[in-house]
């Protein structure tokens, strides 16, 4: 399995999230008074947001090429907040918007995680 690319920047921690994603279980019409309760999936995938901030052209290239290679399998990542390893795919396309300088850039991606 292929790995997300090692390039020059890391996640910015300031806006970095990882949270569940709360559809493993459906929560049903209350009239009764009692919360009907259907546990969908036994494992609630987390979804990762950050950035990458001041990133050079070169690197930016890597990651869209990355991402048209793979939005549609999932590959390893590394987290570098837990320092583990993690499977995962891509929700959206990674957002490309200049930082400050007109070669430097700032990339948003959203990852979610694929098995436990």
């Amino acid at each position: 399995m292929d790995t997300f690319p090692d390039i020059l920047r890391k996640p910015e921690q300031e806006g970095f999230t990882d949270e569940p994603t709360g559809k493993a279980v459906l929560i049903g019409d209350m009239a009764s008074g009692y919360p009907l309760l259907n546990k969908l999936f036994t494992f609630d995938p987390p979804e990762k947001k950050f950035e990458l901030r001041a990133v050079i052209d070169a690197d930016k290239c890597t990651i869209m090429q990355f991402y048209e290679d793979h939005k549609d399998k999932p590959f390893n990542w590394f987290n570098d907040q837990n320092k583990t390893m993690l499977e995962v795919c891509f929700i959206s396309k990674p957002t490309c918007k200049l930082d400050g300088r007109g070669d430097l850039w700032r990339i948003t991606i959203e990852l979610r995680q694929t098995i436990p």
